[in-house]
């Protein structure tokens, strides 16, 4: 739904080499392997044993990772690239995208690579030499990842916080406190794909409802670390009709929150539609290229979102509401001041009306407006998308 959003090129060469650095304990590879660096232990001994294995068990793997079959050489450009995605950034990235258009792109490519013709058997060698659900999973280094990412907001559903507690080894001694942090979701699950298991861009940091709903499908998804809805699928409220009928005479009730009377349901951005039973494939036929809005079709349903986001009339009304008592002449003409001098006072230098504006509707809706920052916080797509509906 939104998109896990890495800053710049200095960002993404951060973050693979730090993961790299972790893999060091879960990967059947030995160091020197991992990190390129003979200057690290060179007793070959993880490496070698999982030639053997591969060799003899999981070929496809072995022929990808190994590229002396005498020596048992170890193709460390390919190892890396399995481990921490290819070294220029996709297109989708930021980057010129002069090998991968899009990580998934990267991560398909890889499919191809390596898909077993032995589904069982690879995905029980993966297992030792991937080492996930007995490893990394359970680790520290999980939470180190996770603060790495700095995901605040499940990417699949924008409703619940993903955010990583510390561990009890980074607390003062003597204090009490239990570690809290988000599952990772598999992108392309262990069963299907077992030489993903630990590959960082394959790991999607998500809330617990989002994973389970997740766990079991093989449908194509919109992949949150290359794209999101943005504006091409859009929350639209839509009223109860035959219930507003009946609601103290005024049928427009509903859009300054005064009544629950309403849906909330997903809308390509130019289709307007006014009937609840509408079907999801209608209401997001203006998405012209066909791929992509089947898998955001497919990600409303695996996810529920729509039934989950029904769940939040509450918060829907109180939008409605404070768009209503809180409009834009009042926001300029009252609130905007204030912020302007009170971050003058502050020291804060030049700041534009657009910025004071977008900082003043932040704090009336508890929310992050501008689309890049929707990862912020919950429900900042749904406040985005119900406010250009209403503004109209």
């Amino acid at each position: 739904m939104i998109r896990i959003r890495l800053r710049n090129k200095t960002e993404y060469s951060r973050l693979r080499q730090e993961y790299l650095k972790l893999m060091v304990k879960y990967v059947g590879f030995d160091e020197s392997d991992i990190l390129n660096d003979d200057t690290k232990s060179s007793t070959k001994r993880k490496t070698t044993e999982t030639a053997k294995i591969l060799r003899k068990r999981y070929p496809e793997l072995y022929n990808f990772l190994f590229q002396d079959k005498e020596l048992n050489k170890v193709n460390r450009e390919n190892l890396k690239m399995l481990l921490v995605g290819p070294e220029k950034m996709p297109a989708s990235f930021g980057g010129k995208g002069d090998c991968f258009p899009t990580m998934n792109d990267f991560l398909i490519w890889l499919r191809q690579q390596c898909m077993p013709q032995n589904q069982s058997e690879a995905k029980a060698v993966c297992k030792t030499i991937f080492r996930y659900k007995n490893g990394f999973g359970k680790s520290q280094d999980a939470y180190r990842l996770l603060r790495s990412l700095n995901v605040h907001v499940c990417p699949y559903c924008n409703r619940i916080y993903t955010i990583t507690l510390p561990s009890k080894q980074e607390l003062a001694p003597g204090h009490r406190f239990r570690p809290t942090r988000p599952t990772f979701d598999h992108f392309y699950s262990q069963d299907e794909c077992p030489f993903l298991a630990l590959s960082l861009f394959n790991l999607v940091p998500s809330c617990h409802i989002c994973n389970g709903n997740k766990h079991a499908t093989r449908t194509e998804l919109v992949y949150p670390y290359d794209e999101a809805f943005e504006k091409k699928a859009v929350f639209r409220v839509i009223p109860k009709i035959d219930a507003l009928a009946h609601e103290n005479g005024n049928p427009f009730s509903f859009l300054i929150g005064e009544s629950d009377s309403f849906y909330i349901k997903f809308m390509g951005n130019e289709c307007i539609s006014l009937l609840e039973n509408t079907p999801l494939s209608y209401r997001l036929s203006d998405i012209k290229d066909e791929t992509y809005r089947k898998r955001i079709e497919n990600s409303i349903q695996v996810f529920s979102l729509e039934e989950q986001y029904c769940e939040h009339n509450s918060e829907i009304r109180d939008i409605l509401r404070n768009h209503y008592y809180f409009n834009e002449n009042y926001i300029r003409s009252v609130l905007c001041p204030m912020i302007q001098e009170k971050m003058s006072k502050e020291g804060h230098g030049v700041i534009s009306q657009e910025q004071i504006m977008v900082m003043a509707m932040d704090m009336i809706y508890f929310s992050r407006i501008c689309q890049d920052e929707w990862g912020e916080r919950p429900l900042s797509k749904l406040t985005a998308d119900i406010l250009e509906q209403v503004s109209v």
